[in-house]
């Protein structure tokens, strides 16, 4: 394997299988996740996600797990209209969070919670909060902006709410990262390459990290039947981000990594990633996804390897005797 494919891929993909479209079972989506773990190539794997109302259904399954290989999960909170209800709201899930570690102890590990912001405008205070109570509960933070797509006013409320991480960020040791949804289950929540082109740089700009949600299944942009529509692919974004970060890139040669549906003009190899005329060292890889893009959550572990086996991007799957 390559390194810089190794670099790319390290705990790339959070398990999302309770949520559309395969919306498991929870006893057949943590099975899967404990299996997961001794995989050969669970190194790339991060945590499982599940929403606040549901992680206490946990407890019956924690018994896969151990101290070595501990349940690793990263919560989705539940989504508000105003201040008063997120803050309200956010009180409720950190105490679930502190009770489930209580009583599972080293065998489970809660890293992150992913709470939707209310729409813009917010006080600056509130994502003050935020921080400080999920910084206090050792959780990593990543806010969501919750404009509709189709708003006419979009790119100017995400700015807005860039500006007011990038505020808070600037002041404080408790910062905030940002979470952006990339996809779903119908064609109108699909985000236009341009808009996550927008969204790459807008957190470039405010050295602002982040994560993405939803519709990354597949390694390359491509149309997909289940939705009508062409989706994202995850190495189209994730390249995106960091060519965008290392050569300063503007938004319309970002929106033409994310367009681009020809694997064969992406390579990855010993010292880095190419795309095009352009290249990325192993270095920055390595740096800007420890630092600035950190994951991608997907209803799969199996399908994004699998296509990049198919590819003879990634090597072979190990067979079990």
């Amino acid at each position: 394997m390559k390194s810089s494919l190794k670099e790319f891929l390290n705990e790339l993909i959070d398990y999302a299988g309770l949520f559309p479209p395969t919306k498991l079972p929870l006893d057949k989506a943590v099975s899967n996740y404990a299996k997961y773990q001794g995989d050969s190539e669970a190194w790339m794997l991060g945590p499982f996600v599940i929403s606040i109302p549901n992680l206490h259904e946990l407890d019956h399954y924690t018994s896969l797990f151990s101290k070595d290989d501990p349940l690793r999960v990263s919560v989705t909170g539940n989504r508000y209209r105003s201040e008063e209800e997120v803050l309200k709201g956010l009180n409720s899930t950190l105490n679930e969070i502190e009770a489930f570690r209580k009583k599972h102890r080293e065998l489970v590990k809660v890293e992150a919670l992913e709470i939707p912001l209310p729409p813009f405008p917010f006080s600056q205070e509130l994502l003050e909060e935020i921080a400080e109570k999920t910084s206090a509960n050792n959780l990593q933070v990543f806010c969501e902006a919750t404009q509709e797509l189709e708003n006419q006013a979009w790119e100017e409320i995400l700015m807005n709410t860039l500006d007011a991480i990038k505020v808070h960020n600037a002041g404080s040791q408790n910062l905030l990262l940002f979470k952006l949804r990339t996809g779903g289950v119908a064609q109108e929540m699909i985000p236009s390459p341009k808009q996550v082109a927008i969204a790459l740089a807008g957190c470039r700009d405010r050295v602002i990290p982040m994560k993405f949600t939803a519709g990354l299944h597949h390694p390359f942009r491509m149309y997909r039947t289940e939705v009508g529509a062409r989706m994202h692919g995850f190495v189209n974004v994730f390249t995106a981000g960091m060519f965008a970060n290392v050569h300063q890139l503007d938004v319309e040669r970002i929106t033409e990594i994310l367009c681009d549906m020809e694997p064969g003009n992406f390579s990855f190899n010993e010292t880095g990633i190419t795309w095009k005329d352009l290249e990325i060292r192993k270095s920055d890889i390595s740096k800007l996804r420890k630092n600035r893009f950190y994951s991608f959550g997907c209803c799969s572990f199996d399908v994004p390897r699998d296509d990049l086996r198919e590819l003879g991007i990634l090597g072979e799957k190990e067979v079990y005797q």
